[in-house]
């Protein structure tokens, strides 16, 4: 069951950052987009208070494979402010979204699971884990066809966490902070409790 979500949860004050990184992204301060997208800079600096040893750097990379990652959530002492990581080093690749992109298929999950198929085979890494910020679950709409799901990407090795629940998408797009705070007076968001269960996950050895 959802809860409504509150002004003082972690989840909210993550849309409110992302919004507010996006919009410093946007005007043009190259330095910040060197770091990554708005969304993965947010859920990286938020694992990091709570002493994660997560990558620092976007667009990491695991020996045996050219594929460039999000975040990597790293064994105990290994460096986090490395490029590339051996394999045994890694404890879990997380994919990190906004949120879900339509199309004809079902191309969303489709696409993160042949990441991670590729990734297992060609670093032998096998734990995974897609954080979606936000998406469209909410009545009166049904929820969003093309959502991340763990049955949709199909893998066991593979969590998805949803941190937000929605009854729309708003007008004024994700990254508008003005739209954020109109569907939290609204009462059009819920807190899912997937960002508690991502900590849980991701303590688990």
């Amino acid at each position: 069951m959802f809860k409504q979500l509150k002004k003082e949860d972690e989840e909210f004050q993550m849309l409110l950052e992302v919004a507010e990184e996006y919009s410093k992204q946007k005007s043009g301060d190259t330095s910040r987009k060197k770091s990554g997208n708005a969304t993965e800079i947010v859920i990286r600096n938020h694992l990091l208070k709570r002493e994660f040893n997560v990558t620092l750097n976007p667009n990491v990379k695991i020996q045996g494979s050219k594929r460039k990652n999000d975040i990597l959530l790293l064994k105990p002492n290994v460096d986090s402010n490395k490029l590339t990581y051996a394999p045994n080093e890694v404890d879990t690749v997380l994919e990190i979204k906004n949120n879900a992109v339509g199309g004809p298929e079902d191309i969303p999950n489709k696409k993160v699971k042949d990441i991670f198929d590729e990734l297992e085979r060609d670093t032998e890494v096998n734990r995974f884990a897609v954080v979606v910020l936000s998406e469209t679950l909410l009545p009166p709409r049904k929820p969003y066809k093309w959502r991340y799901t763990e049955e949709g990407i199909g893998k066991k090795n593979c969590r998805v966490f949803t941190l937000v629940a929605r009854k729309k998408y708003p007008k004024g797009g994700l990254y508008k902070k003005d739209a954020i705070m109109e569907m939290l007076e609204k009462e059009e968001m819920r807190r899912t409790e997937d960002w508690d269960q991502l900590l849980k996950y991701l303590q688990e050895k």
